[in-house]
């Protein structure tokens, strides 16, 4: 087992150890993220989340551990021994961990419970997914392993269902250009690039049901 595996299971075993079963949601939703490339991506997320009621109740801890999928694309010029030179689409999925923690501040509504809340993740790249057209291209793009994220949210409780909206900031640099940015004959057709270094952001909105 490797050491990102472990950690990913140690951390998993400790959000599910700590929740207490009637206050566990279980959620999945939609995803839309900028990675740095030209063109933003859809993806689905999945977790677990639990809080516990601070004080008064007016405020909540909320602790979630969550897959994530970020993706977006890039043109790109490819060339092959039977096309000549081509433009095509090359897309990039990637497959998240994130464990996360929140602080929310739910508003005193009897029959609903509305909460905005703020907090932070650790993002953990579990795998790097590419589908670009046949044919040779200048260099790679990559991303890197791990990233820290700050999130601003609102969700709404009815009764056992649990409606969420977040929006997430990468604060790490993330995008890795190994690519020369060469200068085609033609620079009217080539490609806008992705800046190296960029740092993603995303756009959750999803349901979940407690158990």
């Amino acid at each position: 087992m490797t050491n990102r595996t472990l950690t990913i299971a140690l951390l998993g075993c400790l959000i599910l150890s700590t929740s207490t079963v009637q206050a566990v949601h279980v959620t999945a939703g939609w995803t839309d993220t900028d990675v740095g490339l030209q063109e933003r991506g859809n993806g689905f997320y999945a977790g677990i989340q639990d809080s516990w009621s601070l004080g008064s109740g007016l405020f909540d801890i909320l602790v979630a551990g969550e897959y994530v999928q970020k993706a977006g694309s890039q043109m790109r010029f490819y060339s092959d021994s039977h096309s000549g030179l081509i433009e095509g689409e090359a897309k990039v999925r990637l497959h998240c961990f994130q464990p996360a923690a929140f602080l929310g501040l739910c508003l005193p509504v009897t029959s609903l419970r509305p909460r905005f809340y703020t907090g932070v993740s650790v993002v953990l790249k579990l795998d790097e997914t590419w589908d670009e057209p046949e044919g040779e291209t200048d260099g790679d793009f990559n991303y890197e392993n791990m990233d820290f994220q700050l999130h601003l949210g609102f969700s709404l409780e009815i009764s056992r269902f649990l409606v969420d909206m977040r929006y997430s900031s990468g604060l790490l640099e993330q995008l890795i250009d190994r690519t020369s940015n060469a200068v085609l004959p033609n620079k009217a057709e080539e490609p806008d690039l992705p800046e190296d270094g960029v740092k993603i952001s995303s756009f959750q909105v999803g349901m979940g049901y407690a158990f």
